[in-house]
């Protein structure tokens, strides 16, 4: 991908994590998910986009005080990609790593890693 590819999605990653409304969300995540995309995290692996959109508004549901955001790059390598980012809960900050495996231009994988803030400082 090139650098402004990475940088669109980039952006509309972040901002389908973050939309609340589930047919914007839907059609924001769907411009860089495949339709069945699988997602691993530490607990569950979610199939399909339906899925994935379901666990983000399950996220804002319990938690309103839950925003996705970062200020670093995306990193592509031949058909991936490396995000690191950060999320606030109202329990704090979370760093995330995103891992994304691409076929046919869209994420087919998605690897998401989360950390709770080592450092204790103000949210953003």
């Amino acid at each position: 991908m090139t650098p402004e590819q990475l940088k669109e999605f980039k952006q509309t990653h972040i901002a389908g994590w973050n939309e609340r409304d589930r047919s914007k969300r839907d059609a924001l995540l769907g411009k860089i998910y495949a339709q069945d995309i699988t997602m691993y995290d530490s607990n569950t692996v979610f199939d399909g986009l339906k899925a994935i959109s379901d666990f983000v508004g399950q996220l804002h549901t319990q938690d309103p005080d839950f925003h996705f955001y970062s200020d670093n790059p995306m990193e592509g390598l031949q058909d991936s990609i490396r995000f690191f980012g950060k999320i606030r809960t109202g329990q704090g900050i979370l760093n995330s790593m995103d891992f994304f495996l691409l076929e046919n231009g869209k994420a087919a994988h998605l690897y998401a890693f989360l950390d709770p803030e080592k450092v204790v400082g103000s949210i953003k």
